[in-house]
């Protein structure tokens, strides 16, 4: 019954000058994200796509679009001839499909894009309600709380009839916004603040800490599958996994700084260590899933000391965010789940009783003066690993491919 999906762009609409480059961007993500149902054609214009189905099945390709940042919700839609007798015909086999019970409330929406059309919206609307309501039974005109709202869609590329609309993501294309690196724990926040930076149109590649033995190789999988996870909301459907070893460097802090301000030193160097990363993969940012108060190393004096050692900006995407907030985000994009399965990151070993949570810089430094780190940090930059995910392969950490880095800090 349907012939296509008229999709409609969000958050860049409102872009002015450089409104091109945002539209052929999204237009390139949409058609990237559809490229495996050969029979789709896609048209575009200034603020719309429209996605001729020529027979695809249309639920398959709505899941794709709701992985596609940009958009501001999509349509299924019958396309039909600009005069009152063809738009009601149409719009009785929709209403006559979507009629779910005896007695069913209605009521007509029209948006008169295309100006050539003879007649206003409201007159519009009332001409189509006219001819429809004979020729459907049970059918009782609601314009408060219709059961079913029917939409006609008067514009100068056609004239559109469709029922119902799907919410889109939202936010900026994908890739849009440039380059920036995630630091990636295993928990429940980073995920999400990844996924929110994605929304942004940030292009991402991940950074992982890798405590081996204290973590295991499940919780470097858990890492792997949760990006599988965000990797569908990627431009491309993939992303790049760095899992840099940091045993040495917790076990040098463990050993040679006071035990309260362990939590602290040990975010600083994980943060040297992405600032080197950034700067050899030239990414322009670094983004956190840190959220203020969470925890002793993510209060306000905690996340200045911390940021001291890079001069990249740091975003956090969750800052303003309580737990249920971001718990209710992570199972709509189909990360909790793998977020709570029973595997240690190196964030939660050799974790201080009573932390510092108000740290001042000097003290920190004077701590961190107390061993030289840097050899470690280099070794640790060596001998990162990289993995490259696909979100349509499942990916085991055994068919693991180390590539050595080049990195100086």
């Amino acid at each position: 019954m349907y012939d296509l999906i008229m999709v409609r762009y969000g958050e860049m609409t409102l872009k002015k000058k450089n409104y091109r480059h945002f539209l052929k961007q999204i237009n390139n993500n949409i058609k990237s994200k559809l490229k495996d149902f050969p029979n789709l054609r896609v048209e575009n214009t200034n603020f719309r796509s429209y996605i001729y189905l020529n027979g695809e099945d249309h639920v398959p390709v709505i899941d794709k679009l709701n992985t596609v940042f940009g958009l501001s919700s999509y349509s299924l839609c019958v396309k039909t001839e600009p005069d009152y007798d063809h738009i009601a015909d149409k719009a009785v086999e929709l209403i006559k499909a979507e009629k779910k019970k005896a007695i069913c409330t209605f009521k007509v929406e029209t948006k008169r894009g295309d100006k050539t059309f003879p007649a206003t919206s409201p007159i519009i609307t009332k001409e189509i309600a006219a001819r429809v309501l004979p020729r459907v039974s049970g059918l009782v005109v609601d314009v408060h709380n219709p059961d079913l709202t029917l939409h006609i869609d008067l514009r100068s590329e056609g004239t559109y009839i469709y029922v119902n609309s799907v919410k889109g993501l939202g936010g900026l294309p994908a890739a849009i916004s440039g380059k920036g690196l995630l630091l990636i724990s295993g928990g429940i926040d980073s995920p999400v603040a990844g996924f929110l930076a994605l929304k942004k149109g940030i292009d991402l590649v991940a950074l992982h800490f890798a405590s081996p033995p204290f973590t295991s190789d499940m919780a470097l999988q858990k890492v792997i599958d949760l990006l599988q996870e965000i990797a569908k909301f990627t431009a491309t459907g993939k992303i790049t996994l760095l899992v840099c070893p940091f045993t040495e460097i917790q076990d040098a802090i463990r050993k040679n700084v006071d035990n309260i301000y362990n939590i602290t030193i040990m975010r600083r160097h994980m943060y040297r260590i992405a600032d080197a990363v950034c700067r050899e993969r030239d990414l322009g940012l670094i983004v956190s899933g840190e959220s203020i108060g969470q925890v002793a190393s993510q209060t306000v004096e905690s996340l200045k000391v911390i940021n001291e050692v890079t001069n990249l900006p740091v975003i956090r995407p969750l800052a303003t965010y309580d737990k249920v907030e971001i718990i209710k985000t992570a199972r709509e994009i189909g990360t909790y789940d793998i977020s709570i399965r029973p595997y240690e990151d190196c964030c939660t070993i050799f974790v201080p009783e009573h932390p510092v949570i108000k740290p001042d810089a000097r003290k920190v430094e004077f701590q961190e003066s107390k061993f030289d780190f840097s050899e470690l940090i280099k070794k640790a930059l060596q001998n990162m690993e990289s993995y490259e995910l696909d979100s349509k392969t499942k990916f085991s950490i055994f068919e693991k491919m180390k590539i050595p880095g080049n990195y100086e800090i």
